[in-house]
């Protein structure tokens, strides 16, 4: 691998990345259900306590969410969507301490954009908490200041609609899109997961915490994960074709599953349906992972599910050779080159 090739640090900066970026495709007035994800101000775990046992199924000690008083108003006034806006309805409800995740779904073509149903629920959400702190019930604020909890700290412009401190919330929101079969299902299963999820990360810190640059195969970059793997005798890279055919990729499959019974760690930048399985069943089985990210770490990263048993489990390695992207890749084909590449490198121990 070119270590001098510093290219994909180019566009670095030329474009701020956002997680709240509305999609350009979508028409927001029309029918389509959605998740949103909505942060309290400053990440404060104002909404509830964090509970439970990640080992347990059932019974008292499930992990879950104990909400605080707010959380409960948080919950209404999410429930209560309905009432302001009979196109909407609300299928699912996730309140983490420090942020929520819902799910609405648009039945008809409603006459103003989502993003005003959102503002709705803030604004009703600032008021419960307003109404919370004016009464004899404690509320934790996120600041100590004499003017009275989340109200407006100081006249602001009437075209701004989050005033930059005094909130309840951060600007904005973050919105996926239901395209597929099947999604909603997976949403639903994810929302569900999300304390077990929280728990197992906060027992395992050391894993869940993305590390100072490390150095692989003579290039400096953020890490996540168990970074002794890389330490490992014996590593293996996965490069499929995306023209293998599927008795093929099994093959591979197996031949990797063995070695990594053995004590092989596999090394791969999971880009192909084939690679994607070989690593899936790679983690399936318990075997040690090293993964190079194709798009970097984004702001606030959470492991997807099955990379989060991995990591707590001390068999996984993220490494990320490009900064965070939330644009489309114009340069994949060159990106995925430079990873295999990367991949190589390491697996040889250079």
């Amino acid at each position: 691998m070119e270590r001098k090739d510093n290219s994909h640090k180019a566009w670095a900066g030329e474009k701020k990345p956002s997680m709240k970026r509305r999609s350009e495709e979508n028409d927001y007035l029309d029918r389509g259900i959605y998740m949103i994800t909505l942060a309290i101000q400053g990440r404060q775990p104002l909404l509830g306590r964090l509970a439970g046992n990640p080992e347990a199924t059932q019974g008292e000690n499930v992990p879950h969410v104990a909400l605080s008083a707010l959380g409960e108003a948080v919950k209404s006034v999410w429930l209560d969507i309905p009432k302001h806006h009979p196109e909407v309805e609300p299928l699912k409800l996730c309140i983490m301490p420090d942020h929520i995740h819902g799910i609405l779904f648009v039945r008809e073509r409603m006459e103003r954009h989502l993003g005003h149903v959102i503002n709705g629920f803030k604004t009703g959400t600032r008021q419960a908490a307003r109404q919370l702190a004016a009464g004899t019930e404690a509320l934790p604020l996120p600041t100590r200041r004499k003017a009275a909890p989340y109200a407006e700290a100081a006249p602001q412009p009437e075209k701004r609609k989050h005033p930059p401190v005094g909130t309840l919330w951060e600007p904005g929101y973050n919105d996926r899109i239901l395209l597929r079969q099947g999604q909603l299902q997976r949403w639903q299963a994810y929302l569900d997961d999300n304390p077990r999820r929280l728990l197992l990360k906060r027992q395992h810190p050391e894993y869940f915490t993305q590390l100072a640059n490390i150095t692989a195969a003579g290039l400096s970059m953020p890490a996540m994960g168990n970074r002794f793997l890389l330490d490992r005798p014996v590593k293996l890279q996965v490069q499929c074709s995306r023209h293998l055919y599927p008795w093929e990729i099994e093959q591979q499959k197996q031949a990797f599953l063995e070695q990594g019974r053995q004590g092989a760690v596999i090394v791969s930048p999971c880009i192909s349906p084939g690679e994607q399985q070989i690593a899936t069943a790679c983690m399936e089985a318990r075997i040690p992972l090293v993964v190079l990210l194709l798009k970097g770490f984004p702001p606030f990263f959470k492991p997807q599910p099955r990379y989060l048993e991995a990591c707590a489990g001390g068999r996984l390695l993220m490494l990320a050779p490009y900064p965070w992207q939330n644009e489309k890749l114009t340069d994949m084909r060159r990106r995925c080159l430079s990873l295999n590449a990367l991949a190589a490198a390491i697996c040889q121990g250079e």
